[in-house]
């Protein structure tokens, strides 16, 4: 069978799609009440098809990584027992110690995205005080010297591979940026148009305003002659 794509989205928590070794991360799926059976599904160079219970703790329809290492790096997403799946998110734990803080989910045309370069120098400090070099598609995009870029809003021609440079600490992995349309307001029905008069109402119309006519006509004729004859009638 092939699998049902949903309008229930599968979301990390922190939203972002670049992690440092041993960060713990939260994927759900929320609107998991539309279908039964949810499970966090994920594909990776080692196993492809692999569910939650094989790579992290399950909590209903949420999956729990503690501790990230590099073999986590690859496509999640949710999959019920009849087939049905969410949108795919991707998540990368790389070698190396830059990262690339890019949003996972879709961000919304129009709103504020920013994209931070971080360095950890040890497990506990971790730093974006640094002059980034930001790239998109692999081309230069502009120097940072508090090492974030930021689109204040953002659109569709935003999208595309993302990645920064430390000075000396070397380069992130690229992540993808992605923007949703904004959906564009419901307008109002139009009015309806003037009902159309139909051919042989419009006949009988017209036929009923020359009856009109006729008698008025007639009657004032009558009303005349009747006038007429009570005159000659007094001078006789």
């Amino acid at each position: 069978m092939d699998p049902q794509k949903l309008s229930a989205t599968v979301s990390v928590i922190p939203n972002r799609s670049q992690f440092f070794w041993y960060e713990s991360i939260t994927l759900s799926c929320p609107g998991s009440e539309k279908s039964s059976g949810w499970t966090l599904m994920r594909n990776t160079s080692n196993q492809i098809f692999e569910p939650c219970n094989s790579w992290g703790i399950s909590n209903d329809s949420s999956c729990t990584i503690e501790d990230t290492y590099p073999s986590d790096t690859g496509v999640y997403w949710c999959q019920s027992e009849r087939g049905e799946c969410t949108n795919t998110i991707n998540i990368t734990v790389p070698d190396s110690g830059v990262i690339l803080h890019s949003p996972a989910s879709p961000a919304k045309e129009g709103e504020k995205v920013s994209l931070h370069c971080s360095y950890r120098e040890t497990i506990n400090q971790v730093s974006s005080n640094f002059t980034a070099n930001f790239y998109k598609a692999e081309l230069f995009i502009g120097s940072r010297p508090d090492g974030k870029i930021s689109f204040p809003t953002v659109g569709t021609s935003d999208e595309g591979f993302y990645k920064c440079k430390h000075p000396t600490k070397g380069e992130s992995p690229q992540s993808w940026l992605s923007v949703r349309e904004k959906q564009p307001h419901n307008l109002p029905p139009p009015p309806p148009l003037p009902s159309i008069m139909s051919l042989p109402r419009m006949v009988c119309t017209v036929l009923l305003i020359i009856l009109y006519i006729v008698l008025t006509i007639v009657c004032v004729k009558a009303h005349q002659q009747w006038k007429k004859g009570k005159t000659l009638s007094i001078m006789i």
